[in-house]
């Protein structure tokens, strides 16, 4: 078919063509020996013919060498060829190639929590382990976390290898000018992973706020951090709104507040919305004191319609009895701490299959 193409149409055609390359393609296209002419090639020549690779395949092949395990070295030539890896959804095609990443999934991190966020699956994949990693890892085992609570710390705060090693041994010395001792510091560190991203005055501050409002001793100070370190990073703001609703709206004297602070800290971490339904269960509904409530003060960590539901099976079976000085009395720790066929072997003193059954009538 090209014998009946004028030469000069061949050539325009051929020009066209090398306009569409890139600037790679036409380097390859130029560096060709230009010792023949474009016309010197013939309609044989030019057909395409399966090339022939005797170099690179015969140094692979089992003939030349018996003794190597060739299968590896395939791989690593073919990863070698391979083009880099694309922008990928997960962490896991990255881990082949990553040694930091590697070195972290046996540390415990969860990389399937950190690519939730891409900004921090951006950050680990530029973590270089010896430099970026290792010294991070020895100052927290040289202050008492173990190797199993490491992967949660990271995983939960992966920004920590932001922080200046120096910054961290400060952060570390005034928890100590303050008389945690190792064992609470290591506590404190492992349960709340961003405690030491946050600077020494905003610590303090915190500390002398919840002083103040609850009149805590220095024992009590420590105490409250070592046994609930995250109220110390909670919001502020929420914080206030929670000691409004404490003593405006549920009626709680400061005495009270202070107690249920060091009795049950992660209730003042809950939402004023659950707080305030909880305690209008509790309190209106069943009757159950201010002092009752502080002696179990689980009673705000369970839903609401759960504690509504047992109390209603409990009065319709004539035992919501919760005075300790009368008989039949149900324990009010009991009621929300157990399961379903706990309440009803410890406390109604039934059958689950008949509980269930209540429930549908609800």
């Amino acid at each position: 078919m090209f014998d009946c193409v004028p030469s000069l149409i061949v050539l325009q055609f051929f020009n066209h063509s090398v306009k569409r390359l890139s600037n790679a393609q036409k380097l390859v296209l130029w560096n060709v020996p230009r010792s023949r002419e474009l016309a010197d090639v013939s309609i044989e020549e030019a057909a395409l013919k399966p090339p022939v690779y005797t170099e690179p395949f015969a140094e692979l092949s089992s003939e030349t060498d018996k003794t190597k395990d060739t299968s590896s070295e395939i791989g690593e030539f073919v990863d070698c060829l391979g083009p880099p890896l694309p922008i990928s959804f997960n962490l896991a095609a990255y881990v082949n190639r990553s040694e930091s990443l590697q070195q972290l999934v046996c540390l415990g991190v969860d990389l399937s929590e950190i690519e939730k966020k891409p900004d921090r699956a951006k950050f680990i994949l530029n973590l270089e382990f010896e430099k970026h990693v290792r010294p991070y890892i020895q100052f927290f085992h040289d202050h008492g976390v173990s190797a199993d609570d490491m992967g949660k710390l990271f995983t939960k705060n992966l920004y920590i290898f932001k922080e200046h090693i120096e910054d961290l041994e400060i952060r570390i010395n005034y928890m100590k000018s303050k008389k945690f001792n190792s064992e609470a510091i290591a506590r404190i560190i492992t349960n709340n992973p961003f405690f030491l991203s946050r600077h020494t005055k905003e610590i303090d501050t915190r500390l002398g706020m919840y002083q103040k409002q609850f009149s805590l001793s220095g024992n009590q100070v420590r105490y409250l951090v070592t046994k609930c370190p995250k109220l110390v990073t909670y919001d502020l703001m929420k914080f206030r709104e929670k000691l409004v609703t404490m003593k405006e709206e549920l009626g709680f004297t400061n005495d009270e507040m202070k107690k249920l602070l060091l009795m049950k800290p992660k209730v003042w971490m809950l939402g004023r919305v659950q707080v305030k339904e909880r305690f209008d269960i509790v309190h209106n509904l069943m009757g159950i004191s201010h002092e009752m409530i502080l002696n179990s003060p689980e009673i705000f960590t369970r839903r609401a319609f759960i504690i509504k539901q047992r109390h209603f099976y409990l009065v319709h079976l004539n035992r919501a009895q919760y005075d300790p000085l009368q008989p039949l009395y149900v324990s009010l720790r009991d009621l929300v701490t157990t399961t379903d066929s706990e309440f009803c072997e410890q406390c109604a003193k039934t059958s689950v299959e008949r509980y269930n059954e209540f429930l549908k009538t609800l």
